[in-house]
C-alpha cells in the first residue's frame, strides 16, 4: 500500500548562531507566507526548474501559479520591467547570448528581447537608480567586476554603456541584489555558498563590504526581497536538502523568522511582488471528521452520505452530522506493513440494490475481492467473493477498485512487492499482479469477462486490462479517460492516462520507473510501452497518490484539473490533461498545508473533492474564506 517514512534524521543547523534550527529535516513544519508580506504588500518568493523552464510563484495574497516559460538551462530571474509595480520573469540564454524578458506571469513569448554580455556573464536584475523601474545589468566573474545598466537593452544592438562600474567580491561568490538600507535604490551583494557568508554594499562604488553576516548552510541558494513590506530587503535562503525556503527578515545572523516547504532540490529561487496570479482560485481545508486509519473515501451516485473505509476492516457512513458503522470485518483483515483495506466500490445502482465491493488482504495476506449487501440502511451481509490472489510479499498491493463509465468493475494490483519485481511479475500477463483487472460482475459467477478485454481470446489472464503497473495506488476516471497513480521504486513517482476505452495498455514496469529504464538501468527499450503524463522524483517525496479530476459546482475554477498527491512529504499537485500531457501543474501546499501521510482522495455525489489522511483526519477541499 504505501512506504513508511525513513528513520528520523537528527536535526540540522539553519543558522550559524547559538541556537538551533527551526526545524528537523525528517519533520518539517509547513507555515504560511510571512504574515506581515501579506498585511504590507512585501515581496513573496518562487522557484524556478531549470531543467523544464516552469516557473512557480507565490503571492502575498497566498495564490499560486505554475507556467512555463524559456528552456532548459535558461538562468531565471525577475523584475519590473515596464514599471507597472508587478515583478515578471527574465530570461539569459546562454547558448544565444540574449536575455528574453515577459511583462506577464503567464505562459508565453517574450516581449522584450535583447543581446547581453558575454559568454559566463550573470544577469542581475533591479532598480538601480531609484526610478521605480528594473533594468537588467551585470555581473562578470572573471573579473569580479559589476556593471551598472539604467536602461533595457534594444534587440541586437545589445545593453547599453554601463553607469558604473567596479571590483567587489572574490572568485566563486554568488552575487545578488536588493536595497539593503531602504533607501530606494538597489544595489549588490555576494553570498559564499561554502560558508555562508554574505557581504553587501550600499552604493555602486568600489569599495569593502558595508555590512557582513554569516546564514545558512553550504549549498544553500539566496534571493534578497522585501519579506515584511518596511522598504528593506533582507536574505532568504533556499536549501536544496529539505526542500525549503528560510527568511529572514533583517540583515543580521539569526534564525528563520518564517519558512516556506515548497519546491524540489535543483530549483532556483526568484523574488519580487508578482501581483494577482490569474486564475488560480484559493482553496483550504475544511475537515469532515477524525477516523482510525482512513484509507478510502466513496459516495453512491445521487446520495449526499460519504462511505469511509478504515484500514482495520471498518466501513463508516457519514450522514450530515451522524457517523455510523455499515460494515465490519475486522476479524478478516490483515494490517501489518502496506495491508488493510485498502479500495471500496459502490455499484452505480447502489440506491436499489445496496451492492458493495471491497478490497482488502486475508488474514494470509492475500488479496481479496469480496462483495457485501447493504440494504434499507442496515449493516451490510457477505455476499460472494469475488476474486482473490495469492501475494509473495507483503507490500505493493495496490487494491483500489471503482466502476468504469462502461459498467465494469476495475481492480488494481501491485507487482507482488519484494523490490525490483523480483518475480517480473510486471511484464507478465499470465499472472494478476502488476495489473489492471476489468470484470463484469454483474453477469456470471463469481463474474464475467468483458468480451473486448485484451486476452479474452487468450495469451494472457482473461482478466487483464492493463499491465506494467509496480503499485496502482488510486485510480479514477474522468471524460473518457482513465488516470493511474503508479508509486515508483526508488526514484521516480509517476502519473499515466490514457483513454478509458483503449484495452491492452502496457504502462512499462519493470522496463521503466517512469520515464526511465529500470532493467535494464540503460538502453532499454521504451517500444510499445505507454509513458507516464507526469512524473516527479522522489527525495522528501516517497508515494504518489492518485486522484480525481474536479468537476463540483463550488469552485468552478478548478473544473478539468486533475488532483493527486504524496503520501511521505503531504504534498498536493493538480494539472489538466492537455494533448496527451499534463499542462498548467500547480502544486497547492502553500494554501492547503502539507497533509500528514495522505492516503487517498475521493469524490462527493456532488464531484466536491475530498483528502484522506491515514493519520485520522478526512477534509473536503474548499474555497478560501
Amino acid at each position: 500500500m504505501l512506504r513508511a517514512l525513513d528513520p528520523a534524521e537528527p536535526p540540522v543547523h539553519l543558522f550559524k548562531s547559538q541556537r538551533p534550527a527551526l526545524v528537523a529535516l525528517s519533520a518539517l513544519l509547513w507555515v504560511t507566507l510571512p504574515a506581515a508580506a501579506s498585511a504590507d504588500h512585501g515581496d513573496t518568493a518562487g522557484l524556478v526548474d531549470p531543467a523544464s523552464g516552469r516557473w512557480h510563484l507565490l503571492n502575498e495574497a497566498g495564490e499560486a501559479a505554475s507556467f512555463f516559460y524559456g528552456n532548459p538551462g535558461d538562468v531565471p530571474f525577475m523584475g519590473d520591467w515596464d514599471c507597472d509595480g508587478v515583478d515578471t520573469p527574465g530570461l539569459y540564454r546562454q547558448s544565444d547570448g540574449f536575455v528574453y524578458l515577459r511583462n506577464s506571469n503567464t505562459q508565453g513569448v517574450a516581449d522584450v528581447r535583447f543581446f547581453f554580455g558575454n559568454p559566463g556573464d550573470v544577469p542581475l536584475a533591479g532598480d538601480f537608480d531609484g526610478d521605480g523601474c528594473d533594468t537588467v545589468s551585470l555581473y562578470r566573474a572573471s573579473e569580479q567586476r559589476f556593471y551598472v545598466i539604467n536602461a533595457l537593452g534594444s534587440g541586437d544592438a545589445g545593453l547599453g554603456a554601463a553607469e558604473a562600474a567596479y571590483v567587489f567580491g572574490n572568485p566563486g561568490d554568488q552575487p545578488f541584489v536588493g536595497d539593503f538600507d531602504g533607501d530606494g535604490v538597489d544595489t549588490v551583494g555576494l553570498h559564499r555558498e561554502s560558508t555562508g557568508l554574505v557581504y553587501f554594499r550600499n552604493s555602486h562604488t568600489e569599495g569593502i563590504a558595508d555590512h557582513s553576516f554569516i546564514l545558512g548552510d553550504p549549498g544553500d541558494r539566496l534571493v534578497a526581497g522585501d519579506w515584511t513590506g518596511d522598504g528593506t530587503d533582507s536574505p532568504a535562503l533556499f536549501r536544496p536538502s529539505a526542500s525549503t525556503l528560510f527568511f529572514r527578515h533583517s540583515n543580521t545572523q539569526g534564525t528563520a523568522d518564517d519558512q516556506i516547504v515548497f519546491g524540489e532540490a535543483d530549483w532556483l529561487p526568484v523574488a519580487g511582488r508578482f501581483g494577482a496570479l490569474v486564475g488560480v482560485p484559493r482553496l483550504s481545508l475544511d475537515r469532515v471528521g477524525t477516523f482510525d486509519e482512513p484509507t478510502i473515501l466513496t459516495a453512491p451516485p445521487g446520495d449526499p452520505r460519504l462511505f469511509v473505509g478504515e484500514r482495520d476492516g471498518v466501513i463508516r457512513v457519514v450522514d450530515g452530522g451522524t457517523v455510523s458503522t455499515v460494515l465490519d470485518i475486522r476479524s478478516l483483515v490483515s494490517t501489518g506493513g502496506e495491508r488493510g483495506l485498502l479500495g471500496l466500490a459502490l455499484h452505480p445502482a447502489f440506491s436499489t440494490n445496496g451492492r458493495m465491493f471491497v478490497s482488502y488482504t486475508d488474514n494470509a495476506g492475500d488479496s481479496v475481492l469480496a462483495e457485501y449487501r447493504a440494504i434499507a440502511g442496515g449493516p451490510a451481509t457477505f455476499s460472494r467473493t469475488v476474486l482473490g490472489v495469492d501475494q509473495p510479499f507483503g507490500n505493493h498491493n495496490g487494491g483500489h477498485v471503482a466502476f468504469g463509465p462502461d459498467g465494469y468493475l476495475y481492480w488494481g494490483l501491485g507487482d507482488g512487492g519484494g523490490g525490483g519485481d523480483p518475480f517480473e511479475n510486471g511484464q507478465n500477463p499470465g499472472t494478476l499482479l502488476g495489473s489492471l483487472l476489468r470484470l463484469d460482475v454483474d453477469a456470471g459467477v463469481p463474474y464475467a469477462i468483458p468480451p473486448d478485454n485484451p486476452f479474452a481470446g487468450g495469451g494472457g489472464r482473461s482478466e487483464i486490462w492493463a499491465i506494467g503497473l509496480r503499485n496502482p495506488w488510486r485510480f479514477s476516471f474522468d471524460a473518457g479517460d482513465l488516470y493511474i497513480g503508479d508509486v515508483g521504486q526508488n526514484a521516480w513517482e509517476e502519473i499515466n492516462a490514457a483513454p478509458a476505452s483503449e484495452a491492452g495498455i502496457n504502462y512499462g514496469w519493470d522496463v521503466m520507473e517512469g520515464n526511465h529504464c529500470f532493467e535494464p538501468s540503460v538502453g532499454c527499450s521504451a517500444a510499445g510501452l505507454r509513458m507516464p503524463v507526469y512524473e516527479y522524483p522522489t527525495g522528501r517525496n516517497c508515494s504518489i497518490v492518485g486522484g480525481y479530476v474536479y468537476r463540483g459546482g463550488a469552485m468552478p475554477g478548478l473544473h478539468g484539473r486533475y488532483f493527486f498527491g504524496d503520501y511521505c512529504s503531504g504534498r498536493i499537485w493538480s494539472f489538466v490533461l492537455g494533448g496527451g500531457a499534463a499542462t498548467q501543474v500547480t502544486e497547492w501546499t502553500s494554501q492547503l498545508g502539507s497533509v500528514p501521510e495522505l492516503s487517498s482522495f475521493g469524490l462527493d455525489a456532488g464531484g466536491e473533492l475530498y483528502v484522506v489522511s491515514l493519520a485520522g483526519d478526512v477534509y473536503r477541499i474548499v474555497p478560501a474564506p
